[in-house]
């Protein structure tokens, strides 16, 4: 496991400021919700994570990608917003209390996590 910063896998700059999160309960985890590729190389990870941010940022209308990390099947995390930022992810009324990680599966293909993602 190694930690893939925002500069590596290329993120957008924010377009507001984020809040800060003091402290939390624990961790709710997420998945894509979309079908992914079986076959997706460690290239294709850092690709899905720049289209998610792009959807959470110009689709929701946020100001970053919604989770504070996200994790792919190589095992890998990607810094999202990071520790001690709120997430948005999680839903309303939701984020104060937890982070929001997401698993890098889908709905089909790809559809459970890996040894090395657990």
């Amino acid at each position: 496991m190694k930690l893939i910063t925002r500069k590596a896998w290329g993120a957008r700059p924010l377009n507001g400021p984020l809040e800060d999160l003091a402290s939390t309960h624990g961790v709710k985890v997420h998945y894509t919700g979309m079908p992914l590729n079986l076959g997706m190389t460690h290239i294709g990870c850092a690709v899905l994570v720049r289209r998610i941010q792009n959807d959470h940022m110009d689709s929701n209308g946020w100001h970053d990608i919604g989770y504070t990390a996200l994790v792919c099947r190589h095992g890998d995390v990607f810094e999202g917003r990071g520790l001690h930022h709120l997430p948005a992810a999680n839903g309303a009324g939701l984020n104060s209390g937890h982070y929001a990680v997401c698993g890098l599966v889908g709905t089909s293909g790809l559809v459970n996590p890996s040894d090395a993602m657990l």
